[in-house]
């Protein structure tokens, strides 16, 4: 340290006693402070100013390094990220004040680690899909690699950066990279399959046979399509990267780190390695947009349960009746108030206002509410309904499907304080009709058109009375979900 670099004398400063912290007074501060610690002070400050300059110089030497294309690719990358999970974590927090709208549920809570082991078997070994085998298998490959597959999520933000980015301490690691291959190749046959039977079993060819008969096609195809293109970006980047690694001849590019991927690679050996760069920056921003634009999607759209129930049946299935695993069926559950059951030996100490099963949607308990934003509308309910093979107008899953959408859309109402109230229903003249809407009465049911019994957004009710008549509460629509949704308590508390 000299004196011409700092403009200090090096003796002085090596008298004061103190660590040197970044963080320093304004120089007019500075001049006050008497001798050593004035020569201290402006010391740090000239260090300070240098390694800013340095860090500013390293920036601007890393942005001339980097290509239009990966700055635009980083930007657009970055910012759509950003939107994504602001407006994923704002639907979080409605659906927490939705779902604490209802009634108290108490008992939910008793055993957790029965209950853990509970979720954990019928997550990880599908045992409540189990009564459609290839169903079962090919929906757990693609449940599997949307949990494991999050890391070349994490390697694809990285490769923006720089296409020869791997993870850490794993990335280079033969047995990440293989499981890595073997996950993404099952899940792509995995969705495949899901996709084929789909189309197989659609009703413009069974009709109202088909369990898929009323689900919301367009967001199945959505969650399709996307689980389909961030897999083919995965088996892209895969393949580029051991392009790149040949090129430069690198020891990990190789058969043994590339098992399932190495002949995508061979067929980029042509290009150039600016050419494997430039593609690893479009692949890699690809990707991430596709899975981006879906959580942008799933954020603006509460009732898609073909998609939030990824996030939601871990929590439905580890809160369900039964600790041990148990459907919801046998004994029923008792009427509760205020989440405590009634006793109608003392009905006259229950308070005026006390609402005695449901004839709201906010009258249902916090259970019920998660219950039907749970319901990943695959009809398994509706196929073994006995009611809807005999041409009646229940089907347990068109009902969920109408108590979800009424709930979201009274959502706005029920979560406004008292005071706002008016003028939000003065402003929507259909949440005013929404807000007043029994749950049960008469829709115009039509026997013609199935869907005249289900109007979640009104005018006269969410579902026609009919609906609720037709249940003989067998217990086959409990029986079949694979999510654990408690139909049958729900049907009798209406």
């Amino acid at each position: 340290m000299s004196e011409g670099l700092l403009g200090v004398d090096p003796q002085a400063i090596h008298t004061v006693n103190k660590p040197m912290v970044i963080d320093v007074p304004s120089a007019g501060y500075v001049n006050h402070l008497p001798g050593p610690n004035r020569v201290h002070a402006l010391a740090t400050m000239r260090i300070t100013t240098l390694g800013q300059d340095a860090t500013r110089g390293s920036l601007l030497r890393t942005l001339r390094t980097m290509s239009v294309l990966q700055i635009v690719a980083l930007v657009i990358s970055l910012s759509v990220t950003v939107v994504a999970v602001a407006l994923f974590a704002k639907m979080i927090g409605r659906f927490i004040a939705t779902f604490t709208v209802g009634q108290a549920d108490r008992g939910r809570d008793n055993e957790p680690a029965t209950r853990t082991m509970t979720l954990v078997r019928e997550v990880v070994g599908h045992t409540r899909m189990s009564r459609l085998p290839v169903v079962a298998v090919a929906h757990w490959l693609v449940m599997v690699s949307f949990g494991l597959l999050f890391f070349t999520l994490l390697t694809a933000y990285g490769q923006l950066f720089d296409p020869h980015f791997a993870l850490p301490l794993i990335g280079r690691f033969f047995l990440y990279e293989w499981a890595t291959e073997v996950i993404s190749w099952a899940s792509f046959v995995g969705i495949v399959v899901l996709m084929v039977i789909r189309q197989q079993q659609h009703p413009r060819s069974l009709g109202r046979r088909s369990r898929f008969f009323a689900s919301t096609f367009w967001q199945a195809y959505y969650v399709e399509l996307t689980i389909l293109g961030v897999v083919i970006c995965i088996l892209m980047l895969r393949g580029l990267e051991y392009a790149l690694g040949s090129a430069n001849h690198e020891w990990w590019a190789t058969g043994l780190h590339f098992p399932m991927t190495f002949f995508i690679g061979k067929a980029f050996s042509g290009m150039s390695i600016g050419a494997l760069e430039a593609a690893a920056f479009i692949v890699a921003s690809l990707k991430i947009l596709i899975s981006m634009a879906w959580i942008v999607t799933v954020s603006v759209q509460p009732t898609m349960g073909v998609a939030w129930h990824r996030f939601l049946a871990f929590f439905n299935i580890w809160f369900k009746r039964n600790a041990d695993g148990k459907t919801a069926l046998g004994p029923l559950k008792p009427m509760l108030v205020k989440g405590e059951p009634v006793d109608f030996e003392n009905m006259e100490e229950l308070d005026e206002d006390a609402a005695l099963g449901v004839g709201k949607i906010e009258d249902f308990t916090w259970k019920g509410l998660l219950d039907f934003t749970t319901c990943t509308e695959c009809g398994r309910c509706q196929e073994q309904c006995p009611a809807w093979n005999t041409d009646k107008p229940l089907s347990p899953k068109m009902l969920v499907m109408a108590m979800r959408d009424h709930a979201h859309a009274k959502a706005p109402f029920l979560l406004a304080a008292e005071g706002d109230r008016p003028g939000l229903l003065e402003a929507d003249g259909t949440l005013a009709t929404i807000s007043t809407l029994p749950l049960v009465g008469d829709t115009g049911y039509d026997i013609t058109d199935p869907f005249s019994a289900y109007n979640p957004h009104g005018p006269d009710a969410v579902i026609d009375q009919d609906v609720l008549w037709s249940c003989t509460t067998c217990g086959a629509c409990v029986e079949q979900c694979p999510v654990d949704i408690e139909h049958i308590d729900h049907f009798i508390d209406m």
